[in-house]
């Protein structure tokens, strides 16, 4: 049975016309096929409204997913300004999108009951298929808490042949993702993919430990007061002696290369940014940092970070047996995308060797990496390139 794929991208000026361009492009591939869904990624320069309204105006009513982004990935790189469409027929797959508003209210209750929702409308053939579920959360960074919370409780329902892949996105906007034709704020809009094929999943980062171990001894949410029973930007900057040039104003700048790591059971670390410091020494950070934690200040550069991006591949292919891939979705941290400037391209073009050239590829960089490491259950993550693909079958 036959998948056809099509990727649009267009970096017009006029928000209405590169959304047109670029559906227009994704369509071509299906030959007049309606696609059974449409993903769509703009980035935060583009009136989102008009840009889906274009969209919308040349697909129809089909079922479609996506959000904004401080920059997009296409086959032809990364790109900070510009509209990203993939659309998807296949006689072999199924697709079914729906939206969880209020997310900041009951994070697990609307988690559980988007998939629960998702699930009901299987159908009986691919009730045991593999899948992914694509996840776009648009929620603040004040809701850190339910940022975790609800993809921690979608991945509890959805079981284990699914994975979850996604991202969150930008907070520049209020109403940053979307479904069918609109757009939502503190939301989560998904879009569960069904295939007898193999699918696959590869989150990595590039970061290693370079502090002692440091323990959480208060913290709420994202916000962390307190590390080793001081203020924790006493004991951060401790752990820097040859930096005295460290303060509380230059902070944000200097924590990006050095962000803190969450230790996990024979894994990797899960990356936490921390992007800001009161004047009382508190840390503002972009995820949760859980109480009683033990963190490690972690280090990296342009090149361990790039050579992650290739291992995420490489790791997402595994499960495909050398089958070929039908298509694949990138969601890459928007502080990458700054730290790797120009080199964000060669970020793409190592993902590119390992998926293949010919590859459908469309992808954003987000606010936060939706997935999971191997063996481990899906969470938030910070500074992460993840790489999912979708096997023929």
């Amino acid at each position: 049975m036959a998948t056809k794929v099509g990727i649009g991208f267009s970096q017009l000026a006029s928000p209405l016309e590169a959304g047109r361009r670029a559906t227009e492009q994704a369509l071509e591939p299906l030959a007049g096929q309606e696609p059974d869904v449409v993903v769509l990624f703009s980035t935060t320069d583009l009136d989102p409204s008009q840009v889906l309204a274009s969209v919308r105006a040349v697909t129809g009513e089909v079922p479609l997913v996506g959000g904004c982004g401080s920059g997009i990935i296409v086959p032809q790189g990364a790109s900070e300004s510009g509209v990203a469409v993939l659309a998807l027929w296949s006689e072999e797959m199924q697709v079914i999108a729906d939206i969880a508003p209020g997310v900041s209210q009951d994070p697990v209750g609307v988690g559980r009951a988007l998939v629960r929702r998702l699930r009901a409308r299987e159908e009986k053939a691919y009730r045991a298929a593999n899948g992914f579920l694509l996840v776009l959360e648009s929620i603040q960074n004040s809701e850190a808490t339910a940022m975790v919370t609800v993809v921690e409780a979608m991945g509890d329902e959805l079981g284990l042949l699914r994975q979850l892949v996604g991202g969150r996105a930008t907070t520049d906007i209020n109403r940053s993702i979307f479904l069918n034709s609109e757009a939502y704020g503190d939301a989560v809009v998904a879009a569960l993919l069904l295939t007898p094929g193999p699918v696959g999943v590869g989150v990595k980062h590039g970061y290693q430990p370079l502090s002692r171990p440091l323990v959480v001894t208060r913290a709420e949410g994202s916000v962390l007061y307190e590390l080793d029973g001081r203020s924790a930007f006493q004991a951060y900057v401790e752990q820097f002696p040859d930096h005295r040039e460290l303060t509380l104003q230059n902070f944000g700048q200097f924590a990006l290369d050095y962000p803190l790591g969450l230790p996990q059971m024979g894994r990797e670390y899960i990356v936490r940014d921390p992007f800001g410091a009161r004047p009382d020494g508190v840390l503002e950070c972009a995820g949760l940092i859980p109480e009683h934690a033990v963190v490690r200040i972690m280090v990296g550069n342009q090149e361990t970070m790039l050579q992650a991006a290739g291992e995420a591949a490489v790791e997402a292919m595994q499960p495909l047996g050398g089958r070929r891939p039908l298509l694949a979705l990138v969601f890459s941290c928007v502080s990458r995308l700054g730290y790797l400037g120009p080199a964000a391209q060669q970020e793409v073009a190592l993902i590119r060797e390992v998926v293949g050239s010919e590859t459908p590829l469309i992808g954003l960089f987000s606010s936060g990496e939706i997935g999971a490491q191997r063996d481990s259950p899906p969470t938030l993550h910070n500074k992460t390139v993840l790489v999912g693909v979708i096997g023929e079958t």
